[in-house]
């Protein structure tokens, strides 16, 4: 995560793709000389912001953070929660009244000499722009309420890196109409990134998720990169065994995401 600067002067703009009937545009993007940040409406409760790191770091200012804040509020918001951020960059963040909701573990790979293991037989396939309701639903069926993203946030998920690779895994395999897993992978200069990963729960264990995760890793490996990322919440031992089984360690310090109420600022 990359240092950021003290002094900072923090900025709005409307680039989007997507406007709500009052002719608000999202997400917004929001600058400063501390960082960037996307932001748009939380899907289960538009009063909640979701605030996104875009720029590959946390946000180090507390002055531009304080910025922030009071613009969301102005805006409307009654709350806002963040992206999955490192622990040590969260330091700003509690400082200004934030508090942790979620933890999860932070897992890498390195690609160089890896081999794939023998393929399960589980195919893979495209996901479509026009699939990615049917992905979302998958998305809630695996992470509830609080913790599943909608259509929209798998469209940002797919553009938050400048190449990415989104699969999915059809039911018919098991004898089931309609889509029971997806996977979007993106990367970012020699390092690959298995953004999210999600088997709707009732076909878990059927080598859904690790067809997917092998496609994710031969995908970053074919473009020569040479490090895996990869976090899951440190309660889902599913799906850490599955990662540590082909070939993921977990680092140290993993990551975290907090929220605030913007009622007291």
């Amino acid at each position: 995560m990359s240092p950021c600067s003290g002094a900072t002067v923090a900025s709005v703009s409307s680039r989007s793709r997507a406007t709500t009937a009052g002719g608000i545009e999202w997400p917004l993007v929001l600058h400063s000389a501390a960082g960037r940040a996307r932001v748009r409406p939380w899907w289960r409760d538009p009063t909640v912001a979701q605030l996104t790191f875009t720029d590959g770091g946390d946000l180090r200012s507390s002055t531009a953070l304080r910025v922030w804040l009071s613009e969301l509020r102005s805006r409307g918001f009654t709350a806002v929660r963040t992206s999955a951020v490192t622990e040590a960059g969260a330091d700003t963040l509690t400082r200004q009244g934030f508090h942790v909701t979620q933890r999860l573990h932070l897992l890498d790979l390195s690609l160089v000499g890896w081999r794939a293991p023998t393929d399960n037989g589980i195919r893979t396939e495209r996901l479509h722009v026009r699939d990615r309701q049917e992905a979302a639903a998958v998305d809630h069926a695996a992470f509830g309420d609080t913790w599943a993203i909608d259509s929209v946030g798998i469209g940002e998920t797919c553009t938050a890196t400048p190449a990415h690779r989104a699969r999915a895994v059809e039911g018919n395999q098991v004898d089931h109409p309609g889509l029971i897993a997806y996977a979007v992978t993106g990367r970012a200069d020699h390092t690959g990134y298995l953004q999210r990963l999600a088997v709707h729960p009732a076909y878990q264990g059927r080598g859904a998720g690790w067809s997917l995760t092998r496609d994710s890793l031969i995908w970053m490996q074919r473009r020569r990169l040479t490090r895996a990322m990869v976090n899951t919440h440190v309660d889902n031992d599913v799906a850490l065994g599955l990662y540590q089984g082909i070939g993921f360690r977990v680092l140290p310090h993993g990551l975290v995401v907090l929220t605030r109420a913007l009622d007291n600022l």
